[in-house]
């Protein structure tokens, strides 16, 4: 049979005890540490680290470290607190199917509860290899102000990690167990726990080996990494005024200034003031730049005093509940490493007039009173330890007027039971919903919900004549069950926990629960996105077509958004019928296939015979002054006479049918309009550029030149009539190309 272990599973560092002959011990790391840093890390070759190996990556992988989960266990992702600590911490925070806090590291997605289960894992291995026996068995320990969920969180992990968690204990009770077990006192202590993450105060009255919880109240979100998030702030802003770099945004640099931070305020609880040096921060105009500034302890007196106020403002306001005075307390305990420092152990002083004590260890002391308590349950031959605990926060479900009506009063003896009458509010009710709150706030929906309780099979009567007894369970760990009868029938009911979720924009969620009998459900949640099935893309089907329009789609297109515009898409145009290009299948291949020496040569004999052509028609007569334009300006061509007859040209193949097939055509009236950009207009007869006016001279002008060399020059601006001649130009070297192709080939079709 393995041996059983206490865990103090802590927020920044966690350890473990043994009980061996009757003596409590701590379990040593290698390396000589009895302490082990609550993280948990993916480095890039996708190998998973916990504790001092997740440490060393740290400040070179910042977003895949992950540190302080523990504050962030058994939430829900909409609550206010996820809220303010999710800008605090360097990796990602997602929201699970049922409303649970995840978290990303590179393309993995964890849990918390997983999280915690992977240092637990570690810490039972540690445990291992240092007794050389087999654990199965632990006592984990956690906050006194966790609510019903944290503590469901923390056994589920345990179970993850092949630990049979034999109870959940309080931390304040545990430091209690190790400074009074064995010692006979009769005392009333208050432990003021101030850990990492959390702090607790609890009132414990000690008898020889019974330990009843008389009070008990905290805050889970007050701890050391606010204090060292203090420091942080002030070297960023010390920093950001000298040089006028913002480090903030820099997640590795936050890193390495949080890390430098801590070292900073634990050397401070011995020395009067410190030097912090992070060297390469930033970069500025002159070159590197080194963060090297000294922290003094009033300093950090300074920026953490309030905080220090906040516990002890707590402290009162407990004493105040329970009915008790400050002389009614026979000792004060210290436990957890932020009470090490000289301002908290100075305050506490004042406030409860009495130094406190300093019989335990503030690291190990919880970690040595769940060992006590793991060898009290699995030893027969051990002293038997009594506990009496009480509930932390109240228990209960909402009125009709949104009020919270309190099952369980805040300070409720625990283990304890309750039972509730319900009935039907109509008839044939076939099922009956009740939601359970946890919390100190007179509104229901301001306190935590536990979750909703359905209990279904109600037998069929008139509304107000079936009377339903639900009992309500809370065990010594401070969990809840629920159980439901018919009280006339004895019939037990089918009770099923459903699992609060939030409605998603675009998706709907499909629930799968499993009913059981008992306060206890499986719940499975299937997300499915709504509307059309997807495209590759990931984009419904609906909006995913080419011809989407904005209109049509009610959704802006990426390159409308502006900020998350995408640069490779181009904006809509408006809708225009297509236009038919000219294309000449023989052209174009004519044109991949030729090289570029061929293209010029050809290029260069239709430029000749265009030249040739030009020069063998009449030179052209000076125009007249200009008139304004009648029906006629062009009159029609004269019949073709003998001494109009021409030689065919290459251009007159464009004239022919598709068939290719010569065929008579009338005489046109010449056309000098340009032909639209890519489309070529077929040339029935060499057109002469219009002239302009004569010169002085009777030189042509520049234009005229340039139109009859066939825009030779690039340089001159293009008027119409170089238009013409350059549409020209292209037709006779598609014609020509067209007729090489036949004579290459032997064919008279494309």
């Amino acid at each position: 049979m393995g041996k059983a272990i206490g865990i103090d599973l802590g927020t920044t560092n966690s350890c473990a005890a043994v009980v061996e002959n009757n003596q409590p011990k701590i379990i040593m790391y290698k390396g000589g540490n009895y302490t082990i840093p609550s993280m948990f890390a993916v480095d890039e070759s996708g190998n998973r680290l916990v504790g001092h190996d997740a440490k060393k990556v740290s400040q070179l992988n910042p977003a895949g470290t992950i540190y302080g989960s523990k504050r962030l266990l058994g939430r829900n992702y909409g609550s206010k607190t996820i809220e303010k600590v999710r800008q605090l911490f360097t990796y990602e925070i997602l929201e699970g199917d049922q409303n649970e806090v995840l978290v990303k590291i590179k393309d993995q997605i964890f849990s918390l509860e997983q999280i915690s289960a992977h240092i637990l894992d570690k810490i039972r291995e540690v445990s291992e290899e240092y007794l050389h026996d087999e654990i199965t068995s632990a006592v984990i320990t956690v906050p006194a102000y966790f609510n019903e969920r944290q503590r469901q969180a923390v056994r589920n992990a345990g179970k993850m990690a092949k630990l049979n968690v034999i109870r959940i204990l309080n931390e304040p009770t545990a430091a209690a167990l190790a400074y009074g077990l064995g010692k006979n006192l009769n005392q009333k202590l208050a432990v003021y726990d101030l850990g990492g993450g959390t702090f607790d105060i609890s009132i414990i009255e000690v008898k020889d080996k019974i330990f009843e919880v008389i009070a008990t109240g905290g805050d889970t979100m007050l701890g050391g990494i606010d204090f060292d998030n203090r420091v942080m702030e002030w070297i960023i802003s010390s920093f950001q005024k000298d040089h006028g770099i913002d480090l903030s945004n820099n997640i590795v640099a936050v890193q390495r200034i949080k890390e430098s931070a801590e070292r900073a305020k634990i050397d401070l609880s011995s020395l009067e003031e410190t030097r912090i040096n992070i060297p390469f921060i930033a970069r500025g105009p002159k070159g590197t730049l080194n963060v090297d500034m000294v922290l003094t302890r009033e300093k950090l007196e300074e920026l953490t005093h309030d905080l220090v106020d906040r516990t002890l403002s707590t402290c009162m306001r407990v004493l105040k509940e329970a009915r008790l005075e400050l002389r009614d307390l026979d000792e004060i305990l210290l436990v957890g490493g932020q009470s090490r420092m000289p301002l908290v152990q100075a305050k506490v002083t004042d406030s409860f007039r009495r130094q406190p004590c300093k019989g335990v260890h503030p690291d190990e002391a919880v970690a040595v009173g769940a060992a006590i308590m793991a060898h009290s349950l699995t030893d027969q031959s051990y002293h038997k330890v009594e506990l009496l605990d009480v509930l932390p926060m109240a228990i209960g479900i909402a009125k009709v007027d949104g009020t919270l009506l309190r099952l369980f009063p805040k300070f409720s003896p625990i283990p304890s039971y309750k039972s509730l009458i319900l009935t039907n509010s109509k008839d044939n009710q076939k099922s009956i919903m009740l939601k359970i709150y946890q919390g100190d706030h007179e509104v229901a929906a301001e306190n935590e919900i536990l979750g909703t309780f359905i209990f279904s099979g109600i037998r069929k009567a008139r509304k107000g004549t079936v009377k339903v007894e639900v009992l309500f369970h809370i065990d010594s760990e401070g969990i809840l069950t629920l159980s439901a009868k018919d009280k006339d029938t004895g019939q037990k009911m089918e009770t099923v926990l459903k699992v609060k979720s939030t409605t998603e924009v675009g998706t709907e969620k499909k629930t799968t629960i499993k009913r059981t009998k008992g306060g206890k459900a499986t719940v499975k949640t299937v997300k499915k996105r709504a509307g059309r099935p997807a495209t590759k893309s990931g984009t419904p089907a609906s909006t995913a077509s080419p011809g989407r329009t904005r209109a049509s789609a009610g959704k802006k297109a990426p390159w409308e958004t502006g900020a998350g515009a995408d640069s490779r898409l181009p904006p809509p145009t408006p809708s225009a019928p297509a236009k038919e290009k000219w294309h000449d299948p023989v052209f174009d291949k004519a044109t991949r296939e030729l090289p570029k020496e061929s293209v010029s040569k050809i290029l260069a004999q239709a430029r000749a015979e265009m030249e040739a052509a030009k020069a063998a028609k009449t030179p052209a007569q000076p125009a007249q002054k200009a008139a304004p334009p009648t029906a006629q300006e062009h009159p029609p061509a004269k019949p073709a006479g003998p001494e109009t007859q021409r030689e065919p040209e290459p251009s007159d193949e464009l004239d022919k049918k598709p068939q290719f097939e010569a065929a008579a055509k009338p005489e046109q009236k010449p056309d000098t309009r340009p032909a639209p950009r890519g489309q070529a207009k077929p040339a029935s007869e060499p057109q002469k550029p219009v002239p302009e006016p004569p010169r002085p001279g009777g030189e042509p002008s520049a234009r005229g030149k340039e139109a009859d060399a066939g825009m030779d020059s690039k340089a001159v601006q293009r008027t119409p009539e170089s238009q013409t001649a350059f549409w020209r130009l292209l037709a006779r070297l598609g014609a020509w190309l067209r007729s090489l192709w036949r004579t290459l080939t032997g064919s008279g079709e494309h």
